[in-house]
This record gives structure tokens, sequence and C-alpha cells, in this order.
């Protein structure tokens, strides 16, 4: 009789109707069916299907034949060798935002992965981290963009290839691009003439001057930027695509830069005073720049940042060379500030050459955003955090991932190349 009970009850918490692994075919062509119609497949052949929906089916806990954020989650941790935990709960916090917390069914998801694949195929060399999405189309997992409003931002924590920075120059190509990269130059030189920067060797004094008093000036462009942005989509009363949110997490981060290295060195009246006067005088320059060409003034921040890189290449390669018994040889075994420890995950035991080489990754990003931004047009979307091409990042991952060689029948063709 206990048994029968047992049984009873289990029988009860299993939904009547489990979904079963089904697609049409007409005409040789596979398709899917959702709620936007019939949907032909383009690149997934059965095999890819059914393997597809097998996972689906896995991940689904409630058994309703739909995947909501935290089954995503499962789904994408089931390949853990492809997508770092971070990024997990980054897609699944940015699915749950885009669907209001709603969900979607196993065959929207197939073709997603479908058309993400296609387009792949199509257009091979396609960087989808950094595609725009000048005219605004409906995603095949029906993923909005309003989220992009709020959710951009954040600080990434890089892996060491990340942090190999490699020195980038991106020539001018117009009068605008041309005036901007001399402006960065002749400061760079009378900066480093005034400072004595290139002369002697490299001391942390030396180094902790230089830096402080830039980072209190590099936190202005993304503030004033992120200012005149998001007074224009008052006027204009239009949403900005998240350029505001990006360009306020750039001066966010340029802050906790200086919050960082105060913590290594604490400045002097004399040094306050001159920041204050170099803080109001580019403040006064870069609004004025700003408000009349905000090309001009994301193209300096690109070339400024160029410099950033190799100023702080120039102090990782002396930290890292410098004799041993050096003040500059400590920061190779000197624990980082816990501020910057925290920041940065940089762990317990992360050094101070750790955190220049962390903070010489995030001046890579601010420079490869400034020049992206010198370019964007009315209505682009923030191409670091567009929705549309992270999901087709996370499905193209996640197909490849699924069918890669040495497993059963691909289903796929190969990619071009």
């Amino acid at each position: 009789m206990m048994m029968r009970r047992v049984l009873v009850r289990a029988a009860r918490t299993v939904p009547r109707t489990v979904p079963q692994v089904s697609f049409l075919s007409t005409n040789s062509k596979l398709t899917v069916t959702d709620s936007d119609g019939i949907h032909e497949l383009q690149s997934l052949d059965v095999g890819a299907v059914r393997r597809i929906k097998a996972e689906l089916m896995e991940a689904d806990a409630n058994h309703d034949g739909r995947i909501n954020s935290e089954e995503l989650k499962v789904l994408l941790r089931k390949h853990k060798g492809t997508f770092k935990d971070r990024e997990i709960e980054e897609l699944g916090e940015l699915f749950y935002a885009s669907k209001a917390g709603g969900s979607i069914s196993y065959d929207r998801f197939i073709h997603a992965v479908d058309v993400a694949h296609h387009t792949q195929a199509t257009a091979p060399g396609v960087d989808a981290n950094l595609h725009f999405r000048a005219t605004p189309t409906q995603h095949p997992l029906g993923v909005g963009k309003c989220s992009v409003e709020y959710l951009a931002g954040g600080h990434p924590v890089y892996s060491e290839e990340e942090l190999d920075v490699k020195l980038t120059h991106t020539p001018p190509v117009n009068l605008t691009d041309n005036i901007a990269f001399g402006t960065v130059k002749l400061l760079r030189w009378n900066f480093d003439f005034f400072t004595r920067w290139n002369v002697g060797d490299l001391t942390q004094q030396k180094i902790m001057l230089r830096a402080i008093f830039l980072e209190t000036i590099a936190a202005v462009p993304g503030f004033v930027g992120a200012m005149f942005r998001h007074f224009r989509a008052l006027r204009s009363m239009q949403r900005d695509g998240g350029w505001t949110n990006l360009l306020l997490e750039e001066a966010e981060n340029e802050k906790l830069h200086l919050l960082t290295f105060i913590r290594l060195y604490e400045p002097g009246l004399l040094f306050r005073w001159a920041v204050i006067a170099g803080q109001v005088a580019f403040a006064g320059f870069f609004g004025s720049a700003y408000a009349i060409n905000p090309a001009y003034c994301h193209r300096l921040v690109g070339y400024v940042e160029e410099e950033a890189c190799a100023t702080y290449t120039k102090i990782i390669k002396g930290i890292e060379a410098a004799p041993g018994g050096s003040d500059l040889a400590a920061w190779r075994t000197e624990i980082a500030p816990a501020i910057g420890r925290a920041y940065w995950h940089l762990g317990e035991n992360g050094t101070v050459l750790d955190l220049m080489k962390a903070i010489r990754a995030d001046e890579a990003n601010h420079r490869d955003v400034n020049h992206l931004a010198a370019g964007i047009k009315p209505g682009q979307i923030n191409p670091f955090y567009d929705p549309a091409a992270k999901f087709d990042q996370m499905l193209l991952k996640y197909v490849d991932d699924l069918l890669t060689i040495g497993r059963p029948a691909t289903g796929l063709p190969q990619k071009a190349t």
C-alpha cells in the first residue's frame, strides 16, 4: 500500500505530456514552427536538430517545452569548456531582462541557432561582437533592445590572453582625425618634456605622479560624453542605444584607476592644486569641443588611450626588467591595494604588476571603444553590448561546441573560409 502511494505521488509530479523531438520536412528542407510561423532551416540537418532538442529537453526543468533564463544557464553549463561562468551569468541576466522574465520555445531557439550559423557561414570574417545593427530588426530569439539601456557596463575579469595587450594605431583618415592626432602628439610631447618622463630611470614615485595626474584627467571625457548624449536623448525623447552607459562605465573605470593608485602614493597639496587646474582647463576644452564635434572628441580620446597603452607597457616592462632590490622590482611581489584586487579580481595575492596589466587592458578597451564611437551613426546600437550580437555569438559558440569534431555526425556544414 505504501509503495502504491509513492508511485501515485510521483506520477502527479510528472507532466502528462513530455515534449517530443519533432520537426517538419518539406521538399528535403527542415522547418520549425513557433509563434511567428513556419521557418525553413538553412544550415541545420536532422542530426543537428535532434541533438539540440535533446539538450533543450534535458535543461527544461518544468518540462513545458520552453526555455527560460535559468534553463538557458543550465544548457550553457553543459558546455563549460566553451562558456565561462561569468559569461553564462551575464547571458542569463541579459535574457531575463530582454524577455521580461519570459521564455522561448524549443523551435524558436533552433531557428535562432540556424539563423546565426547561416549568417556566419555566408558572411565569414564578421566579428559578431562588433557589428552594427543600424537597421533595427527582430532577433530570432525575440530579445528586445531596451535592456541595453541599463545592463550595459560592468567590469570584465580579464583572461591571460586579454591581458596580453597589443599596441595598435588607428591611422587618421580625414581632417578631424588628423587634428585629433596632432593635438594628442603635441600634448604628449609637452607633458613628457616638462615631467622629464624619458630622462633617467623609472621609479615608483615618477610613475605614480604621472599616473595619478593623468587618471584625474582621463575620467573627464567619458562623463562629459555621457552627459551630452544623455541631454540629447532627453531633447529628442529617444533611447541612446546604450552609449551613455558605456561612457559612464569608462569614466567610473578611470576613477577606479585613480582610487587604486592613491593607495600606493599619497600626493601632496601642490600636486592636488595642479590636478584641479588641469581638470578645470581640460573639462572646459573637452566640453566645448564635444558640443561642436563629438567625433573629434572620441578620436582624440582614442589616440590618448593609444598613448596610455604605450605608457603602461613601458611601466610593465620596467617592472619586469628592474634589477632585484630596486623599488621598481618590489612591485613584482608587492600585494596590490585591496580596492584593486577586488575590482579587477586579481585574487588574494594579486601584485602591483598584475594591477598594471589589468589597467593597461582597460586602456586598450577605452582605445577601441572611442575609435569605434568616432564613426558611429545616429541610431546605431552600442556594439560592445548589443543583445542581438551577444546572442548571435552565444548561439554560434553553443552549436560549434555541440557538434565538434570527434562527436557523432555533425549535422552542420563546414564553416566558409
